[in-house]
């Protein structure tokens, strides 16, 4: 689906990249299953709780945590295997809306979920995972902040949201990562499939050459806006209640640093995605126009249809939330609630700021972070780190192991063949065709079946 665009060379190549860099993941996670069975003699999740205990090696709780979570970081996304997500955007808008947003992204979490009782059994590796889902989530946030395709923002968001998620886990509270796959999925295919509509009304991904967009897609800048509140964490949204128990989670966990990091994604994650808002919908006529660009409109009922399904969901859950104030596993803060809502809104306000009003230079801001701006740009340089290691070791390393390929391999395979094809045509030459021959030859083997037979033993 990545590479549906066959004919687009990055639609194929993203295809390959998502297949290399999931098989990267999936090596460790198949390596972890066979672990279990070896340990366990099942793959069943109530059998394996059930035969977890301490008559198993530490050391083989630790190899099996880990092997997990290297296919968990392929699936969703984290560092250093998030690289595919941002550029498997190439797929159509409804496949990023409901696989690489809702459903094939949150694999890994979902397993980390349903396994967290292997996890616990290895502090170390959980505190590991929360750490590099926090990482995650920072480092995603910083690279949405400077992207142009409306897409990639919310590729990247993705990301980020998943490190929270993987975060939770980490902390020991499995339960709010869960939460937050849930409302996170419901609010990030509405903002996917709202993209979508306005790619389809301007013909363009780029958001500079979008604009004014609010007076001529009035639903579709709505139900964005709903998403975008949703993403922010904005009290009776349905990303504010899972995200602060997120937030909770890692405190209470203990993991200061984390939390910290989490709480600055929060805030990077209300400047970006309110960036896309003020740019794409409330800013003035881009200078370049999209394609359709004047024309443009709301989509047919076909597809705005589920973009208020979405809406309703996204809000429902939001204000369900803020009056049943469901318990958590833990007693968060009496400071977290105005913490979560302050770093929302001093996102926007840095957003309206920069975007909205224009009362800081957008260049200037970015003048101020360039040590950081530049990198991400440059997408911290990962993707050429890969690429230097797929050049300089795999590529160096398949060459000079290349033989075994080609000359013992091949080379026993096709001696068996020649062995095989010589065989055959020896003794088809006992067909001759002529019956008396036949005769000889039944007679020659019924002797010898009779000697056989009377032979002493």
């Amino acid at each position: 689906l990545i590479g549906f665009w066959y004919e687009k060379k990055v639609a194929a190549d993203a295809g390959k990249k998502a297949f290399i860099v999931n098989r990267v993941g999936d090596f460790g996670f198949g390596l972890g299953i066979m672990l279990i069975w070896v340990t366990f003699g099942t793959l069943n999740y109530v059998e394996v709780f059930a035969k977890a205990d301490a008559s198993v090696s530490t050391n083989v709780y630790l190899a099996i945590a880990l092997l997990l979570f290297m296919g968990a970081c392929g699936k969703s996304a984290q560092l250093p295997l998030f690289t595919w997500l941002p550029d498997a955007m190439e797929c159509p808008t409804p496949v990023s809306a409901l696989i690489h947003a809702a459903t094939m992204v949150t694999a890994g979490v979902y397993l980390l979920y349903r396994t967290a009782f292997l996890f616990e059994k290895t502090p170390d590796v959980l505190a590991a995972v929360g750490w590099i889902g926090a990482f995650t989530a920072l480092l995603a946030a910083t690279l949405a902040c400077v992207q142009t395709d409306i897409k990639r923002v919310l590729a990247y968001s993705t990301v980020s949201q998943l490190g929270y998620m993987m975060a939770a886990i980490g902390a020991g509270f499995a339960g709010a990562g869960f939460l937050h796959l849930l409302t996170h999925g419901v609010f990030k295919a509405l903002l996917f499939l709202a993209a979508g509509a306005v790619i389809h009304a301007v013909g363009t991904n780029d958001i500079f050459a979008m604009g004014g967009l609010a007076r001529r897609m009035p639903q579709t800048f709505t139900v964005f806006l709903i998403g975008t509140l949703s993403l922010a964490g904005i009290p009776f949204f349905a990303g504010f209640f899972s995200k602060e128990e997120i937030l909770g989670a890692a405190w209470a966990g203990g993991l200061a640093v984390p939390f910290g990091m989490l709480v600055l994604a929060a805030f990077l994650t209300a400047f970006y995605m309110f960036r896309v808002v003020f740019i794409t919908f409330l800013g003035g006529p881009a200078a370049a126009p999209g394609h359709g660009e004047a024309h443009a409109h709301d989509a047919p009922v076909i597809m705005t249809l589920p973009l208020w399904i979405l809406a309703a969901l996204a809000m429902g859950i939001g204000i369900w939330f803020s009056v049943s104030h469901p318990e958590a596993g833990f007693a968060p803060p009496g400071w977290l609630t105005p913490l979560a809502i302050a770093v929302a809104v001093a996102g926007i306000a840095l957003a309206w700021l920069v975007y909205g009003l224009r009362a800081i230079s957008a260049d200037r801001l970015f003048e101020s972070f360039a040590w950081i701006g530049e990198a991400a740009v440059e997408r911290f340089w990962l993707d050429d780190l890969f690429a230097l290691v797929y050049r300089r070791v795999i590529l160096r390393v398949s060459r000079a192991t290349g033989w075994v390929d080609r000359y013992i391999v091949d080379g026993i395979l096709n001696a068996l063949s020649a062995w095989t094809l010589t065989a055959g045509d020896r003794l088809r030459r006992i067909q001759t065709g002529q019956a008396q021959d036949y005769v000889y030859g039944i007679a020659l083997g019924v002797l010898l079946l009779m000697v056989w037979m009377r032979w002493p033993r």
